[in-house]
């Protein structure tokens, strides 16, 4: 059977953290371990191939979204093959296209804007003048409500219009089709049947393509109601899926909370929870086909639902030789036995904290405190789960007291007695539409102006959000950011204390190459002296 399409995943690794460019890099290389051991192994310079790279490390992990299309497609008859990260894997992509497939499915879930898509699709066109190129997902569903809402009185959607779609015809990406849905999977089978059959796609329901100057939208159906709940047959899936030792797992969608930053469209009707029978016929599989880790990839895990004790039981009693890590709220895990998560498995656990100043997390409708946070950050780290908290400085009524309140807790746990792991990863406040804050009425609350990265209100202004992130990189001494792409089973080869002596040094010295102070010899010296101990 012939080669039908292909499904693009994910562009690369774009990331909102100001905290990211501010890590150290070696020769090039963001300085996971692998590639400090590299460099220590060849006297101060990397060398390829870098071994253990791109394995057992969360950022090695391929992307659910693009799995779930391949398996929903593949169990529907049609004949794709999977892309998961286009830039990385464009060699393969040409391979592909030699197979002459008709159609590129591109899933918008990781790609941010129009500008990101529009660099993408002209790539693809310069390897594939003629290919049909289909495009839905989170950026689609988002720009056409922000559409929906252009001509409503005093809400910016002008400014909008570089990052997100439909609000012009000048400067579009060359895409042939868009799918506007939550739950597009059924109209984007319709769609490949249609090409199959040699049929036209004019009339497709939910979707929209750019004629002449002007965008043709087509008929609106509910095609949430009739969606079905569809799980991935794991046996099934190519071994490329599991060639990193780290696979995605949802165990629930949705998220019933409002905070005042986020733009995630939320459907009651998209929320569920997955029994807990499945994730466990699904951990069973994923470990059968070489899986190591599984990162659970829920917004808040199983909802906060309060079972997940029980589940952790029920991870034990099977005995999985898996780890694993989740984003969870904390309130979810404030009555929870950390003990039992780590039996479960579990060695991390991602918190959206945000801030630490309760003025601030009133603001953003967090519906937490610092005294929650500090309540379970301490008893996860004593038992040993490593905890990634995530940081939003610029938020409307930021000042820089209230900055550094949230510094001061982060330097808190700057201490290396608890046996957890604690890092970090600190965003500007980004002005995002359709976010409660890009409302008119709380502009008007909080004397706010401007769009996505360039803003200011009465207290604060995108620079100096900014600034504050700097200076609490610059203060923090014994934790350092997250590095997605560390090895896994180095790391935990270092031991708790271990990790962490690591972890410092490589923060000591991203801060000095940002001052222009660092030399080969200084990295050498610093890491053979926490490696080699």
């Amino acid at each position: 059977m012939a080669l039908e399409a292909i499904i693009i995943s994910d562009s690369g690794s774009e990331s909102l953290s100001a905290t990211n460019p501010l890590r150290l890099n070696i020769d090039g290389r963001t300085a996971d371990i692998q590639v400090v051991q590299n460099f220590l192994t060849h006297a101060g310079q990397v060398q390829l191939p870098i071994e253990d790279d791109g394995l057992m490390s969360w950022a090695s992990a391929p992307k659910l979204n693009g799995i779930y299309l391949l398996n929903y497609l593949t169990k529907h008859n049609f004949n794709v093959e999977l892309v998961d990260n286009f830039y990385n894997e464009k060699d393969r992509f040409r391979q592909l296209l030699a197979r002459n497939p008709r159609v590129v499915i591109i899933s918008t879930t990781f790609i941010p804007g129009k500008q990101s898509l529009g660099k993408l699709v002209a790539h693809i066109r310069d390897l594939a003048p003629d290919v049909f190129v289909v495009v839905g997902g989170p950026l689609l569903y988002v720009s056409y409500l922000i559409h929906k809402r252009s001509k409503e009185p005093g809400y910016d959607t002008q400014s909008a219009k570089n990052e997100f779609l439909f609000l012009e015809v000048n400067n579009e990406p060359a895409v042939d089709l868009y799918i506007i849905s939550l739950r597009g999977e059924q109209i984007l089978c319709d769609v490949l049947g249609n090409i199959r059959e040699n049929k036209g796609v004019d009339c497709i329901p939910n979707s929209a393509r750019l004629v002449g100057n002007a965008y043709h939208f087509t008929k609106r159906v509910d095609d949430i109601a009739g969606s079905e709940d569809f799980p991935i047959d794991w046996p099934a899936l190519p071994d490329a899926i599991f060639k990193s030792g780290v696979v995605p797992i949802q165990a629930s969608t949705g998220c019933s909370f409002h905070c005042a930053f986020c733009n995630f469209i939320k459907d009651q009707r998209l929320s569920w929870v997955k029994p807990v029978e499945r994730i466990v016929t699904e951990m069973k599989a994923v470990a059968e086909r070489g899986a190591r880790y599984v990162w659970f990839v829920d917004d808040n895990f199983r909802l906060g639902k309060g079972d997940l004790e029980a589940v952790c039981r029920r991870f034990i009693d099977e005995g999985f030789d898996l780890y694993w890590m989740t984003f969870i709220r904390a309130s979810t895990l404030e009555n929870v036995n950390p003990e039992l998560l780590r039996q479960a498995g579990c060695i991390e656990v991602q918190l959206g904290l945000e801030s630490a100043d309760p003025q601030i997390l009133k603001n953003m409708d967090k519906k937490a405190s610092p005294e929650l946070y500090d309540r379970v950050l301490q008893k996860l780290l004593k038992a040993g789960i490593n905890c990634s908290c995530y940081f939003i400085f610029g938020f409307p009524g930021e000042t820089e007291e209230s900055a550094q309140r949230t510094r001061d807790f982060i330097k808190a746990y700057d201490d290396t007695q608890y046996r957890g792991n604690l890092c970090w990863s600190m965003f500007p406040f980004i002005l995002a539409p359709l976010s409660p804050i890009y409302e008119p009425m709380a502009r008007r609350k909080y004397g706010l102006s401007g769009y996505l990265h360039k803003w200011q209100h009465a207290t604060m202004n995108s620079d100096q959000a900014r600034d504050q992130i700097v200076k609490t990189f610059f203060e923090i001494e014994n934790s350092g950011p997250i590095y997605r792409g560390d090895n896994q089973d180095i790391l935990r080869l270092l031991g708790p204390f271990g990790r962490k002596k690591f972890e410092a040094a490589r923060h000591r010295l991203s801060k000095m190459a940002l001052t222009g102070k660092l030399g080969k010899e200084n990295i050498l010296q610093a890491f053979k002296l926490v490696l080699s101990a």
